[in-house]
């Protein structure tokens, strides 16, 4: 959870910093604004993970992609607000290696869990945000705001071994839970709807863009008795007209 914290302020952090720079760019050189709607086709790729309560300490990022548009109205000279619509993948990876000693019997015992869990979601983010052109054919963007998502796809993968080593020979490995497939969403699994808040960084060269998000999700999509809340950076290239 700390280490979760801790990333949010740094991300935090690069927001503010680069809303300031751009400010004072947007001062110091007085560009007009080009056009009042605007539309970005976007495709990228996700690094996923959870806030997993209790279980931080196993989680890996899982990648994804993203594909979706954005559509940007222009509401007061360079403040926008910004909208779309995403089809995205996110999930939950997870390898858990446990150990243990039988002193007595001079054994040791290890446990090696895989779980992978892939949700596919349809989003709709809604930022407000400020837009910028530096020069005559470059732009930059920063758009802070929240999104809500629908849960319509998704496997849920896993398997688990148990190896005895005595003596430093290793003894044998079984299975201790067989490999299994099941559906992400079905009934008391995950939750299809979750919701939470994004912070989003964009450049625009010409019709090229790029961009930099960063979501932090608000609900427990687990419907199992675990906590699980979403965590992705995405980053996306695409073109606008």
């Amino acid at each position: 959870m700390w280490n979760d914290i801790s990333f949010m302020k740094t991300v935090s952090r690069i927001f503010l910093l680069v809303g300031l720079l751009v400010l004072v760019s947007s001062i110091a050189n007085a560009q007009t604004i080009r056009k009042r709607l605007t539309t970005d086709l976007l495709f990228g790729f996700n690094f996923a993970t959870m806030d997993i309560k209790g279980g931080n300490m196993y989680k890996e990022p899982k990648v994804g992609f993203t594909i979706g548009a954005n559509v940007n109205f222009k509401i007061l000279h360079n403040i926008q607000l910004q909208s779309g619509l995403y089809v995205t993948k996110k999930g939950l990876r997870q390898h858990i290696q446990r150990s243990e000693y039988n002193t007595a019997m001079d054994i040791e015992y290890y446990g090696d869990t895989l779980r992978n869990t892939a949700a596919d979601y349809l989003q709709v983010p809604l930022c407000l945000g400020y837009e910028v052109y530096l020069t005559k054919h470059f732009a930059v963007n920063f758009n802070a705001g929240g999104y809500v998502a629908y849960g319509f796809k998704g496997k849920n993968r896993g398997e688990a071994y148990a190896t005895t080593i005595k003596d430093g020979v290793v003894q044998g490995t079984q299975i201790t839970i067989p490999s299994y497939e099941e559906e992400t969403f079905a009934l008391r699994k995950w939750n299809r709807w979750d919701y939470g808040v994004l912070g989003r960084v964009g450049l625009i060269y010409d019709i090229w863009t790029i961009n930099l998000t960063y979501e932090y999700g608000f609900h427990n999509v687990a419907d199992d008795g675990r906590e699980l809340k979403n965590r992705n950076m995405s980053v996306a290239l695409g073109f606008r007209f």
